[in-house]
């Protein structure tokens, strides 16, 4: 059985149509490759978790392309905790070697207009969002908002089977997912470009504690140990948020 030409595409417009279908879209992040879905799709949530062999408890990274859309959820934070999230978000800097991606647990009102999904909480009462700093990846965002997504939201996850590395580049990606199961060839989408290539590890913050719960460099997560070699200020982990 022959497998499917892949779908690959440089458009925007066109990458929001296939999530808008319920496919999976790699494309190119701050520092490595991510792979992401429609939020509120359920079945394409499921689909990706059992790509990444993750479970749902666990919750999900959503990214938007500005504070603006997600104006509700930061009503949660007090005015010195929605400044820090904010700042965190300003990246004016053009030194790829000092810029770092920042993401946030938000916490979930009850009063919402539109809720968030379970699938993407998991067992959490918050939602993990980055402001993406990615330009492809803003104009996907803004593609992807709607009545039913008023936060232009889009799953976020680094591009790589469990247990392996996150891609790097396209190719990476595709070498990942093409020609290993029809399915997936027709499943998984791919926004050409580049990634921002920041060197700095990114980080999951919860926005109320100011806790780290974990830091990411382009390969692998970092480790406590040598968290505490690289950072001069006392960092307080909580349990890993995957």
């Amino acid at each position: 059985m022959s497998l499917s030409a892949p779908l690959i595409t440089d458009s925007t417009i066109e990458a929001a149509t296939w999530l808008k279908k319920g496919q999976l879209l790699a494309y190119p992040t701050e520092s490595v490759w991510g792979i992401g879905c429609d939020p509120f799709n359920k079945q394409a949530v499921i689909q990706l978790l059992d790509i990444k062999q993750r479970p749902i408890e666990k919750g999900m990274i959503v990214v938007t392309d500005s504070p603006s859309r997600i104006t509700a959820l930061l009503k949660g934070l007090s005015v010195t905790q929605r400044q820090r999230v904010l700042d965190s978000w300003q990246t004016d800097s053009k030194d790829t070697t000092a810029k770092q991606a920042h993401t946030w647990l938000l916490p979930v009102s009850k009063k919402l207009s539109i809720a968030i999904p379970a699938w993407i909480t998991g067992a959490h009462n918050s939602v993990a969002v980055r402001v993406i700093d990615h330009p492809l990846v803003k104009q996907l965002c803004a593609q992807m908002a709607s009545a039913s997504n008023p936060y232009g939201f889009v799953v976020s996850t680094s591009c790589n089977p469990s247990g392996q590395s996150p891609a790097l580049s396209l190719s990476e990606a595709q070498g990942y997912f093409l020609g290993h199961h029809a399915n997936l060839n027709e499943c998984v989408g791919y926004l050409k470009g580049e990634t921002l290539g920041y060197h700095l590890p990114s980080q999951i913050g919860d926005a109320l504690t100011v806790k780290i719960i974990r830091w990411f460099d382009r390969q692998n997560v970092v480790s406590l140990s040598l968290l505490r070699v690289t950072k001069s200020k006392h960092l307080h982990l909580s349990p890993c948020f995957h």
